[in-house]
């Protein structure tokens, strides 16, 4: 098979204007273009033997079927892929991939939410806490506070590390929901491991903030355990 360096132009430039990715991006929108297209206007530059353009279309291949890993990629990895990724490249593939995070997240923040029932609320710990599920190593603790009407008001990290009693203490827990002056709140944690089955610590941990909840008049609505593409509400399993 003829080897895909040999196969594209050197340099972006080269090609014809219709086909550059800046160009495409102008006349049809970002989303119209290939992912190896996006990855060639923030690689910018490509390097002697490889241009912009290559280096894109070598990543987008590496990456075709856990695009969601790209983030989480360090510099030397991405090196190894395309020898056009230098210190500059890294960094506005980087930016630009938690630019996109950020943008999605205060397109989501901006619509009034209500969360009725348990899988809307388990739909919602997927969407907003999905960086969580998927691209972290460590266990994290969040509250979601709610209004009288289950409406969301914020979410609030209480905690990083191996959900334990040490680590979320009810003062803790419960002084972000005074201040949000809310009247409920959903426990959230992830599991780095992919499998969202409670742990028995999982488990005390929630009944103690339950308990703790009631003597505040804050009610503990339940505790969403999100893992990769999976999550489990503790009130369901329970």
């Amino acid at each position: 098979m003829q080897d895909l360096a040999t196969t594209l132009p050197m340099r972006v430039k080269d090609g014809p204007v219709t086909d550059r990715p800046r160009e495409r991006l102008l006349r049809h929108g970002a989303a119209n273009l290939r992912v190896a297209e996006l990855l060639a206007i923030l690689i910018r530059s490509g390097r002697s033997g490889e241009s912009a353009m290559q280096a894109g279309e070598r990543i987008a291949a590496a990456f075709a079927h856990r695009l969601d890993e790209l983030s989480a990629a360090g510099q030397g990895e991405l090196k190894m892929v395309s020898k056009a990724i230098g210190p500059s490249a890294y960094c506005q593939i980087m930016a630009g991939i938690e630019l996109g995070r950020r943008v999605a997240a205060a397109n989501a923040d901006t619509a009034p939410k209500r969360l009725l029932s348990t899988e809307e609320a388990k739909r919602f710990c997927q969407k907003k806490f999905h960086r969580l599920a998927v691209d972290h190593k460590h266990e994290e603790f969040h509250i979601v506070t709610l209004g009288t009407k289950n409406q969301v008001i914020a979410t609030h990290q209480i905690s990083v590390g191996t959900l334990d009693a040490s680590l979320v203490h009810p003062r803790e827990v419960f002084r972000p929901a005074i201040k949000d002056a809310a009247a409920s709140v959903i426990l959230v944690h992830n599991h780095p491991s992919g499998d969202p089955t409670p742990s028995q610590e999982d488990i005390s941990v929630t009944k103690r903030l339950e308990d703790a909840g009631k003597t505040l008049g804050i009610d503990v609505l339940d505790h969403i355990i999100v893992a990769g593409d999976r999550s489990l509400s503790l009130a369901q399993h329970r």
